[in-house]
């Protein structure tokens, strides 16, 4: 009675499963998902690397990502060219524009509106003395900064046609011609011709109505649709020409 006690408790020692083996078997399981896990993983960052490289990145949803993801997890979210844009307001305040002018932060860059009348006379496209001052004024601070922002002036007019006595056939080329003029400014300065861009928009885009619901003008809104605007951009890199091939010899 006494030895068969010993023999029951290693018989049942004997059927117990042994704990190591069955560890083995799971870690073997896990490992072989893991791997096929991190295959997908990097298949699919392969195919998203190779999406990246084909894309063109829109800079102004990814400067609104940047300020999202700071709000959400914290930091400092830095304005795209704040101190530029600090540094010419305090240039312009100098000159006692008053509320000629006004400075717009935006996600790519900084914009400069000024009234059409610190530049130009009506109907004219002759920079004024007044508006070559405040350009000598500007274009130092914008060149301090870098000379690779892409620039465009952008001219509007208010809805007066033009009279048959003036040099312009039309309220779109007068404010072409005054946005090319003060773009040569920027290139008389040293900007390159391949950061610079002129665009008039004639009365097509107003801040305001030009007149009222009986047809008659409104001065005030005019005034403010008579304006040029100066952007100032982030810079993308310039598509490089093609190369000119030489042009084959001809025979005979």
């Amino acid at each position: 009675m006494s030895e068969e006690k010993p023999q029951r408790k290693r018989s049942r020692q004997l059927n117990m499963p042994h704990a190591g083996h069955s560890s083995h078997s799971a870690e073997e399981g896990e490992g072989n998902w893991l791997v096929s896990y991190a295959d997908m993983m990097t298949l699919l960052v392969g195919f998203f690397v190779i999406l990246l490289s084909f894309s063109t990145i829109d800079e102004e949803k990814f400067e609104q990502i940047k300020q999202a993801a700071t709000r959400e997890f914290g930091g400092t979210y830095q304005v795209p060219y704040g101190d530029i844009s600090n540094r010419i307001r305090k240039e312009l305040d100098k000159l006692g524009l008053g509320n000629q002018f006004d400075i717009k932060q935006t996600d790519l860059g900084v914009e400069i509106s000024f009234l059409g009348a610190v530049f130009f006379n009506s109907g004219s496209a002759d920079i004024k003395p007044e508006g070559s001052l405040l350009l000598s004024k500007l274009i130092p601070i914008i060149k301090g900064e870098s000379t690779t922002f892409n620039i465009t002036v952008e001219g509007y007019t208010d809805d007066v046609p033009i009279s048959n006595g003036l040099q312009y056939r039309s309220n779109w080329e007068l404010s072409s011609v005054r946005s090319c003029r003060v773009l040569q400014v920027f290139e008389d300065a040293g900007f390159s011709k391949n950061n610079l861009t002129a665009v008039g928009y004639g009365e097509t885009r107003p801040i305001g109505p030009n007149r009222d619901s009986a047809g008659n003008a409104i001065p005030e809104n005019q005034a403010q649709n008579r304006r040029v605007v100066i952007k100032l951009l982030k810079r993308s890199e310039p598509l490089a020409a093609p190369a000119a091939s030489a042009p084959e010899p001809h025979s005979g």
